[in-house]
């Protein structure tokens, strides 16, 4: 054991100075140049055997010992400990050397090595034949030999090899310490793939980058290549003399990222080439040029900054350009020319129209907390050019940013605030929208229009609150508040006004006619409180009271402003009786449950617009709400018992399903709620499925056959003939890499005001991944529309995956394209995946 003693600076070199070859030297060199792996499986050389070299381990670093204490390897601080098979020079030789199975520690690290040689007149320390340099956090570096320097700063590595956390792999020839911040590899590959087969045999990695010299600036974040060449599969794919990216340990760093490729029948060759700019370590930002062969080029940004409180997203692009789509071919007077055989209208496609103009879009959101309990945010939405998301396939349109949601095809821009606590919820906001669904006569040559957003109500203020009141006669006390002021500058129809207020024949956005102003204010007091007998039965008495206030303006031209009042109680039980039985293969359980409710009959006052209840869900998950609309405007009256059950099975491994059943069963109709027939008023219909006397039957289903295969099923059914009004089922199995998921939906709940009787809109929606031969496998998504035989969307592609890259070929059609007129577009698009560089390419818009 040799105690370490400083450099005497006027050049006498004490013997001691054998601990060099310790840590400290030995890890600035090679943590520096490369990251970390573990020692428990080191890789050898390729020219002998492949390994894979292993992730790295993370433990703790040991603490700092005061002087004279001993560590958990019996060396105080300034101690070296080293051993062999043979050890020489150490009393009087200026050489020092150690052969066979060498193993020297030095405060907290430990160095391997078939032989290791120390000169005392150099200072050089060298270490060879499968040299290992374990650190005191448990990584490891790996080098056929290690030599460093005298000033722990300098020092070489040749045969070098180690694996990156995020595994990212890195071998070098040779690998040069240049300072504190800055190495050097030389005939170096970094690839994140395997380089190893099963059989420790050497594989050609799916891509790789492979240079002359790679510098590693760690100051900057950034590694740098000369005369780099990506390879894929071993094949050369691009070439270039200088070439960058950010260090793979950095959390972020400025640089390229993967391009997108795609081909359209609308925009020709386009090509993507995103930036990432990292502006601070709370902001950045992502400049992504549209490079297209047939249109103009379109600049997206993309930009976030975190803040103490909170962040802000924000998207937006601009392009200079005409409008694009198929146009009706006219004569010399205007008229639309058409098939002489067919009477088809030709149209010119894919044509340049129009003024070129500056179309742009933006969408952005963020939220702040104002304390612990308060909260705001914003969300903005909007463009110049309603064609512009389908014209770009712009992705991640219409996806979930702040506190209200709008539905597919519209956007919402608002702001908010909103205070939570365990027992009180307030919010208010204010939102404008705008409508990107296209209307009229798709048959005809005009150009597509769009919902007028005058029709769509400017909201300000929306007020929401809920407070619990605490506990009164043994249950839960609540008090529930809303407000609201809906404004609109165009005129708007059914079905929000009612059929006695709606002017005939006048569509949504009538010229000259007024919109209807509505302002309301609710309250909700509502007590409930849970019971279980002993014999197991669940008794959930309920009681509430509610009242509304409306001021509608503008309901009919000319008409004076109304103020309307009601109010509203409601006495009822909850009733619940589960019943479990065990058996050897597992258990079942039947639970029968009940709801009976009354109140006075409903004020359907045909004054007031239906604003928030249009849309009615009657299934399983509704069934026991005391009113089943999803707003104030409508709500339910009278006299009503549900009556459901619900049978469920578990047998072993997870597998189970159940069966649920239930209707709702009322004193007297409900007419309020039908709705009058398009074309037909004085025929109504019931789009509810609870305003006769006996409801509409509701049936749930949900099933685990075996592991990884799910399924489930609801469906409403018509009371009186068992005909399906609205169905929906689906399964989803996953078997390792491959996935299959089908989802039929049927919709017969809006009558045909042509032909009678109930549309049947039903369609089917499938996607999959199969793996076929290896990496090598075929990906689809598609939608079948069954009452056209149409395929609405559909997508099928190639596949490969391996541990390191995924590459999807995509071709798309579309039936739904509001671009294209009685024909489908189509496309072909590249999604790439590679790892440490994330994803890239061609996405499908999401919906809301």
């Amino acid at each position: 054991m040799i105690s370490r003693r400083p450099l005497d600076r006027s050049g006498a070199r004490p013997n001691a100075r054998l601990s060099l070859i310790a840590g400290a030297a030995a890890a600035a060199v090679l943590t520096g140049l490369t990251g970390q792996a573990r020692a428990d499986e080191p890789p050898a050389s390729c020219q002998t055997r492949c390994v894979d070299i292993p992730v790295p381990a993370q433990t703790a670093a040991p603490p700092e010992l005061a002087p004279g204490e001993k560590g958990p390897d019996g060396l105080a601080p300034g101690e070296l400990y080293i051993e062999g098979d043979a050890v020489t020079g150490v009393q009087d030789s200026d050489e020092v050397q150690a052969d066979g199975s060498v193993q020297a520690r030095y405060e907290g690290r430990t160095l391997r090595a078939d032989h290791l040689t120390y000169n005392r007149q150099s200072g050089l320390v060298t270490a060879r034949g499968n040299a290992q340099i374990i650190n005191p956090d448990g990584t490891v570096q790996y080098a056929d030999t290690v030599t460093l320097d005298d000033d722990l700063l300098a020092g070489v590595a040749t045969g070098f090899a180690t694996r990156l956390e995020d595994g990212v792999k890195l071998a070098a020839a040779t690998a040069v310490r240049r300072s504190e911040t800055v190495n050097e590899l030389n005939r170096a590959v970094f690839t994140p793939c395997l380089i190893c087969t099963e059989d420790g045999e050497p594989r050609e990695p799916t891509w790789s980058i492979q240079a002359d010299r790679v510098i590693q600036d760690q100051g900057a974040r950034t590694v740098y290549y000369r005369d780099a060449v990506i390879r894929v599969a071993g094949v050369p794919v691009f070439y270039s003399p200088v070439f960058w990216h950010p260090d793979p340990t950095a959390e972020r760093a400025s640089g390229l990222l993967v391009p997108e490729v795609s081909i359209s029948d609308r925009r020709g060759v386009s090509y993507e080439q995103p930036y990432l700019w990292v502006i601070s370590p709370y902001q950045d930002l992502i400049i992504s040029p549209q490079i297209n062969t047939e249109v103009n080029p379109l600049l997206n940004l993309d930009w976030r900054k975190r803040f103490w409180s909170g962040e802000v997203r924000g998207r937006g692009g601009v392009t200079y350009e005409q409008d694009f789509g198929d146009v009706a071919l006219r004569d010399g007077s205007g008229n639309v020319l058409t098939n002489p055989v067919t009477g088809d209208i030709l149209y010119d496609r894919n044509v340049q129209y129009g003024e070129e103009r500056t179309r742009s879009y933006i969408l952005a959101d963020g939220v702040f907390n104002i304390d612990e309990n308060w909260r705001w945010g914003f969300s903005a939405e909007r463009t110049n050019d309603k064609f512009m998301f389908d014209r770009y396939s712009i992705s991640d349109v219409y996806t979930d940013r702040g506190l209200y949601l709008t539905d597919y095809r519209r956007l919402i821009s608002q702001i908010y605030a909103e205070r939570q606590t365990p027992t009180s919820y307030f919010s208010i906001a204010a939102m404008a929208f705008q409508s990107l669904r296209a209307v009229g006569d798709f048959t005809q040559p005009t150009l597509i229009g769009f919902q007028d957003d005058g029709v769509l109500p400017i909201v300000a203020p929306l007020v929401e609150s809920r407070f619990d009141l605490g506990r009164i006669a043994g249950g839960r006390l609540r008090l529930r508040g809303s407000a609201v002021a809906l404004t609109r500058t165009d005129y708007v129809g059914a079905p929000v006004l009612n059929p006695a207020y709606a002017v005939p024949g006048a569509p949504d956005g009538a010229a000259g006619l007024p919109g209807v102003d509505t302002r309301r204010a609710s309250a909700v007091l509502d007590w409930r409180r849970v019971m279980i007998t002993e014999g197991g039965l669940r008794f959930e008495p309920f009681a509430e009271a509610r009242g509304d206030a409306y001021s509608i303006s503008e309901l009919a031209a000319g008409a004076p402003d109304e103020s309307i009042f009601r109010a509203s109680a409601t006495l009822g039980v909850d009733l619940r009786y589960p019943l479990i039985r065990r058996f050897g293969w597992g258990h079942m359980l039947l639970e029968p449950m009940a709801q009976i409710a009354i109140s006075p009959d409903a004020d359907i006052d045909p004054r007031i617009p239906n604003e928030d209840s249009q849309a009615v869900e009657l299934d399983e998950t509704t069934l026991f709400e005391t009113s089943k609309f999803p707003g104030y405007d409508l709500y339910e009256g009278g006299l009503r018992v549900s009556l459901g059950g619900r049978l469920s099975a578990e047998w072993g491994q997870g597998r189970r399903a159940s069966l649920f059943v239930g209707r709702m069963y009322r004193a007297n109709e409900e007419v309020g709620y039908r709705r009058p027939t398009a074309g037909n008023p004085a025929v109504t219909y019931d789009p509810t499925g609870i305003s006769e006397t006996e409801s509409d039957w509701v049936v749930a289903a949900t099933f685990t056959p075996f592991a990884r295969v799910n399924g489930f099923s609801r469906a409403r059914l018509d009371g009186d003939t068992f005909d399906i009004r609205r169905a929906e089922t689906g399964v989803t199995a996953f078997y390792q890499r491959n996935f299959v998921s089908i989802r039929h939906v049927i919709e017969r709940t809006d009558p045909d005001p042509v032909a009678g009787g109930l549309t049947d809109f039903q369609y089917v929606q499938a996607s999959g991944q199969l793996f076929i031969r290896g990496p090598w496998g075929l990906t689809a998504n598609v939608t079948r529309d069954l009452d056209e035989n149409l395929w609405r969307r559909s997508e099928v592609g190639f596949l490969y995956e391996d541990d390191c890259i995924r590459v999807e070929v995509v071709y798309e059609r579309n039936e739904n394209s509001i671009l294209a007129r009685d024909r489908a577009s189509e496309g072909v698009f590249l999604r790439l995946t590679l790892a440490t560089f994330g994803v890239s390419g061609y996405e499908r818009t999401s919906s809301r």
